[in-house]
């Protein structure tokens, strides 16, 4: 007779459980939108000015000087 009152139990929490599970994503969602849609955030444009082999080319000077922070401290200790 327990383990029949256990199973009856049981079964109502998970009947219970799921009937406000199907609606949770409904309120989730829209209580998403309605945040998202109060939020002030600002429009960023970007223009490309510069073309690609500029850049390239600017890529190739800075490796071409690039030193670690450990040679500019050698360099440092040498004078």
């Amino acid at each position: 007779m327990n383990v029949q009152k256990f199973i009856a139990a049981a079964a109502v929490f998970v009947a219970a459980g799921s009937a406000f599970a199907a609606d949770a994503p409904v309120a989730a969602a829209a209580s998403s939108v309605v945040i998202a849609s109060n939020l002030n955030l600002p429009t960023v444009s970007i223009t490309n000015s510069t073309s690609r082999a500029a850049v390239k080319a600017e890529a190739v000077e800075f490796v071409k000087n690039y030193k670690t922070a450990f040679a500019v401290q050698l360099e440092q200790y040498k004078n």
